[in-house]
């Protein structure tokens, strides 16, 4: 099939655009109450970063360098936080899924460094730092603990919205001695205060969510309501010198965030009113609309038409070197500029053409 068009990009407003047409920094500053914010995004590092991940990580720093230019009193870091629960490998026993995760199974070192090789240039090109915050260090976070003993304790309603399969918390932690986690926490048990998980090799193991809690994993729904929550604590609190803003692909903005972010909250106790920004990066779009997908990259070979520069970091930087992610800043720094771009998504063969500018 062959599409043509006359290569005219149209920025029809509609929505947000309308409201941001010209300016969104003096709303974000008006939102921000302490001199020092942490712009939070997040990744698993599971394979070489895509091409949408590396528009979000390209738009984090962007968003701080602005930030910081608008106000000089502001101090503005990257919050890598990275997902070392995600799965490196699946199996199922009996009828169960289970994995190890990318940290149990060392496979976390495969493509680490090409995260930290992009953050490393993009510190140098816009002069915004970044730090690398783990799982398990989140998890340590006294705000984080609180709100998983209210998520545990109102279990039953927070399950049936979360999981919508199964009708369990997805909860896990990995197996002591062979890293095997529950996947679908379709085993899990709670007594009190404690979370009894099984694994298949070694039998039971269990935790004491008022003890260390350091090892919990959660799958995505429930990672972003406790995130959600517990950056919202943080960014209250008095103990904190910082707040933390997130941002996000757009593909978990609307329903997915109304329904499983922000209702949950407040049954929980959370003044939605008060809850921790997001800024929403466009998706990154295939030629029929739907999002670019690393799994279906990397699983199925999928995307053949396209470019590999613009497949994932891999590959870009073997075309063009750094200067791929220099094009890539430029880009959405001018979305920025003018917000009302950023209220929408663009298609691959967009990014293809303005890197034929930039070029």
């Amino acid at each position: 099939m062959v599409i043509n068009c006359d290569g005219i990009v149209h920025n029809p407003l509609g929505g947000a655009s309308y409201v941001f047409e010209q300016e969104i920094i003096p709303y974000i500053m008006g939102s921000l109450h302490k001199e020092k914010l942490k712009i939070s995004v997040g990744a698993q590092p599971n394979s070489s970063p895509h091409f949408g991940t590396l528009e979000t990580i390209a738009l984090a720093f962007a968003l701080a360098w602005k930030i910081e230019d608008s106000d000089s009193k502001k101090q503005v870091t990257i919050l890598y936080e990275v997902i070392e629960t995600a799965p490196g490998e699946t199996v199922t026993i009996d009828g169960i899924k289970y994995q190890k995760s990318l940290k149990f199974t060392g496979k976390i070192d495969d493509y680490f460094v090409e995260y930290i090789d992009i953050l490393d240039h993009y510190k140098e090109l816009t002069g915004i730092d970044y730090e690398i915050r783990y799982q398990h260090e989140f998890n340590k976070q006294p705000e984080t603990k609180e709100v998983l003993k209210a998520v545990l304790e109102n279990r039953e309603y927070i399950s049936k919205k979360l999981d919508q399969k199964y009708g369990n918390l997805r909860v896990r932690m990995s197996c002591p001695i062979c890293g095997l986690t529950d996947k679908n926490s379709r085993k899990n048990t709670y007594k009190d205060d404690s979370i009894i998980f099984y694994c298949p090799e070694h039998g039971e193991y269990m935790v004491n969510v008022n003890e260390d809690i350091s090892k919990l994993e959660y799958n995505s729904p429930l990672r972003n309501l406790i995130r959600g929550m517990s950056y919202t604590a943080t960014n209250l609190s008095d103990n904190y010198d910082y707040e933390i803003l997130r941002i996000t692909g757009s593909d978990y903005a609307g329903f997915y965030q109304e329904e499983l972010r922000y209702k949950l909250a407040s049954y929980l106790g959370c003044k939605v009113s008060d809850m921790s920004m997001i800024f929403y990066a466009p998706l990154v779009l295939d030629w029929s609309g739907a999002k670019l997908s690393k799994s279906l990259y990397v699983k199925k070979g999928a995307y053949q038409d396209i470019p590999k520069k613009f497949i994932n970091y891999s590959f870009l930087k073997e075309s063009l070197g750094h200067k791929g992610l220099d094009i890539l800043y430029d880009i959405v720094i001018n979305w920025i500029n003018n917000p009302y771009m950023l209220f929408r998504h663009y298609s691959i063969y967009y990014f293809m053409e303005e890197f034929k500018r930039y070029e």
